[in-house]
């Protein structure tokens, strides 16, 4: 896998520059720009987001969780054992385990309102929390399938995680909008359709790796209104 330094090597190759221009220098120097690392973490992150919005399911984790007590709806993700700091969606809540009964997400300001077996998720990500409807069961545990955020590169020999080691040139055309830094230069039309090119062949490549096409779900209250 490729490392931070070596997408920074390919991005300094791209721009036509070097380790000791001040604008892309590792570390910023007073009065400078922000450095290539902060640039490269921007990248990641954009890449992943939107690999995760074409294959929700592309990375995920599974836990139990446990309610704040036993009359309580509540299931703050920091609070459980181990505490999960990295969650990014949920792909599916059931009851118990992986067999039990599927819960529905509603609106938060719902949770009153609509029946059994309802969910919300609510707080930023570090600090989400699951709440469920109060027509369900308190301090039921919840069995949860979710899609995470990987931790922040943190050096230079931090390899770049998700995204497959044959795409990973993706990332430095990705930091690419270093170029307007300062608003100096302008992208070369040539590098921003490389970039389209291959950004749209990495998406592809996450979405479909088998010759089938994917099976997909059809919500059962939606099919039983056509019926």
């Amino acid at each position: 896998m490729a490392t931070r330094s070596e997408i920074k090597a390919d991005i300094r190759a791209l721009l036509g520059t070097t380790i000791d221009d001040p604008l892309y220098g590792d570390t910023a120097g007073a009065g400078l720009s922000p450095t290539l690392d902060p640039i490269v973490q921007e990248a990641v992150d954009s890449l992943i987001e939107d690999i995760y919005a074409s294959v929700p399911a592309y990375a995920p984790k599974v836990a139990v969780l446990a309610a704040s007590a036993t009359t309580d709806r509540t299931y703050p993700l920091v609070s459980q054992t181990p505490p999960i700091a990295d969650f990014s969606h949920w792909l599916k809540v059931r009851f118990d385990n992986e067999d039990g009964g599927e819960l529905d997400e509603c609106a938060w300001d719902q949770l009153g309102d609509v029946g059994f077996g309802f969910f919300a998720v609510v707080g930023a990500d570090e600090q989400a929390v699951i709440e469920t409807s109060r027509a369900t069961d308190a301090g039921h545990p919840l069995w949860l399938q979710y899609g995470f955020r990987p931790a922040d590169l943190a050096n230079d020999a931090a390899q770049i995680p998700l995204i497959p080691r044959k795409y990973h040139y993706v990332v430095a055309l990705e930091a690419l909008f270093a170029f307007e830094l300062g608003a100096e230069s302008v992208l070369p039309p040539e590098l921003r359709q490389r970039w389209i090119t291959r950004r749209a062949a990495l998406l592809a490549r996450v979405g479909k790796r088998g010759p089938k096409p994917r099976r997909t779900r059809l919500d059962p209250a939606v099919w039983a209104s056509y019926q």
